[in-house]
């Protein structure tokens, strides 16, 4: 690559950036949802918290010293904008390195008033990647999903109940991911999963009271969880891991 692309690669790198960080703004500024400012980290127990990694499925080395669990809606823009900005250099600098893994609770409540019956996209995608891990492809649907998203943000799309996840989109997922698809199909057209995802919002409102938002990462050490004051500060979660 000579000069003047580099040059270009970097510029369009710095704007698909700012035009995630804009929307999430305006997502959080709109919503409520997103990053919530602490005056400061608290530390609680994972007993009866809603902080459980009990069946979730981990990435990483599951015997790391510390586990990065986050609480994320698939339509949340923040949370695509922290999949697209800040996930790549976790998994470089932490999981892959065997300092940390990560676990992730599917949230829906961007989905709140159509949840129930399962009409929602958030809750559609919440069941896809449940059946997903089924075979074993949890990440790998997680990423498409996401991936699926910052295409909306990029495109200047509304990301929310937008049309993009639909049966089609994840049943196509599943193929591509060479999934046994009529056992994917069959998992997502029933209610396996309803109650698991419902206390996934269950434990959020544990964790976080009436303020749920997302992303929200407890970083979880030694039996004991601190939330991150600010997940998409990379250099200060990265300390946090590494401190003894």
């Amino acid at each position: 690559m000579d000069g003047k692309q580099n040059k270009l690669s970097i510029a369009l790198s710095i704007i698909v950036a700012a035009l995630l960080i804009g929307w999430a703004i305006f997502y959080i500024s709109r919503s409520g949802s997103g990053v919530k400012n602490n005056s400061g980290p608290p530390t609680v127990s994972l007993a009866g918290q809603g902080l459980s990694l009990d069946g979730l499925v981990i990435k990483g080395d599951p015997k790391a010293k510390a586990t990065l669990l986050e609480f994320g809606d698939f339509q949340c823009v923040a949370c695509a904008q922290y999949f697209y900005t800040v996930e790549p250099q976790i998994e470089k600098d932490l999981v892959t390195t065997g300092k940390a893994n990560e676990a992730f609770k599917i949230l829906t409540f961007i989905d709140d008033s159509v949840q129930k019956s399962g009409n929602g996209e958030s809750w559609q995608a919440a069941k896809a990647t449940m059946c997903a891990a089924d075979q074993g492809k949890f990440w790998e649907m997680h990423d498409l999903i996401y991936q699926a998203e910052v295409n909306e943000i990029l495109s200047k799309k509304q990301n929310e109940n937008s049309g993009n996840l639909t049966r089609d989109f994840f049943v196509n997922a599943a193929r591509n991911l060479k999934m046994d698809e009529a056992q994917f199909t069959f998992c997502f057209d029933s209610q396996k999963y309803t109650d698991k995802i419902n206390n996934f919002m269950v434990d959020a409102q544990k964790a976080m009271g009436t303020s749920v938002s997302t992303p929200t990462i407890y970083l979880i050490k030694d039996g004991i969880a601190q939330k991150v004051e600010n997940p998409f500060d990379v250099n200060a979660l990265e300390a946090l891991v590494n401190k003894n």
